[in-house]
């Protein structure tokens, strides 16, 4: 009787995958610190496309091909805990967060390649936003390597964090600016508002003034400046010459990808009393919507 004893390091299917410099060949927990660059697109808005920042390798691609998957549970966190939208993993999509694991990816090559996965936001507006800080966690997936017994062998967690402040567009639009200062020139200049509006399809869109108003017909913006307050002025919006009050929903048409300027301007105007020379400030809102 012959007996044969086949003996396997594990080794010998070792597999690792490295982030901004830090390698992993086991299991374990890492942070990655991703610059995002979110982008509008027709029905979903890319969030980050990982493989910019997260590189793996099969470390012996002639013994086995080290099977990867995106594992169930990886989720949005902290700011964007709230949204879904979808994980793009080697061309494939699948709702995100995932509920179950996506499909087995062979790993054939010897050197360090992308993790090809992609996160997307389902918009759930018109041109609204999320804004990331910074350091802020916003994601965490995990990447599961495939035994030659079928069972899982390896498990890495990536906790994604913002390298970068920024805002994630949540709509299917999005705009130039999210916060403009407008600069006036002396009493009673005018200065236009820089704020343009695109959209990754066509689709049909109008906008709304929002704000503390001193007047009857709503058309004049408190003065809210905290030192050295001119006396007798406000604010006052205009398009095209018209003045605009809060509140009052202005059609700007169909809108897609080339971008169009709201038309929009400041200028002082009269409130009640004696005018007296100071600061002027007013904080207005820009609220888009769908027609």
């Amino acid at each position: 009787m012959m007996l044969v004893i086949a003996c396997w390091s594990s080794s010998g299917w070792a597999f690792t995958c490295q982030a901004l410099g830090k390698a992993i060949s086991g299991s374990g927990t890492l942070s990655v610190y991703v610059n995002l660059q979110p982008a509008i697109s027709p029905g979903q808005n890319l969030v980050v496309d990982l493989s910019q920042s997260i590189q793996c390798k099969n470390d012996m691609p002639s013994v086995y091909k080290d099977p990867i998957r995106v594992g169930s549970g990886s989720a949005y966190e902290g700011v964007l805990a709230s949204f879904s939208g979808t994980l793009s993993y080697h061309g494939a999509n699948q709702p995100f967060p995932l509920r179950s694991p996506t499909s087995w990816v062979n790993t054939p090559w010897g050197t360090f390649q992308g993790w090809r996965t992609v996160l997307y936001l389902t918009p759930v507006s018109s041109a609204s936003g999320v804004v990331i800080q910074a350091g802020q966690l916003f994601a965490s997936l995990s990447l599961q390597k495939q035994g030659p017994g079928g069972s899982i062998s390896q498990t890495i967690i990536w906790n994604l964090y913002a390298n970068n402040s920024v805002v994630v567009p949540t709509g299917g639009c999005d705009v130039s600016a999210r916060n403009v200062t407008v600069t006036l020139p002396d009493y009673p200049g005018l200065a236009a508002i820089p704020v343009a509006v695109h959209c990754a399809k066509s689709q049909k869109l109008a906008y709304y003034l929002s704000g503390t108003t001193t007047d009857t017909a709503n058309t004049i913006f408190t003065n809210s400046a905290s030192a050295s307050a001119a006396q007798g002025v406000g604010v006052q919006i205009s398009r095209n010459g018209s003045v605009l009050a809060v509140n009052n929903t202005v059609s700007l048409g169909s809108v897609d990808t080339s971008p169009v300027n709201l038309g929009l301007s400041a200028s002082y105007a009269r409130t009640s009393g004696q005018v007296a020379a100071g600061n002027v400030q007013s904080i207005i809102g820009v609220t888009f919507l769908y027609e």
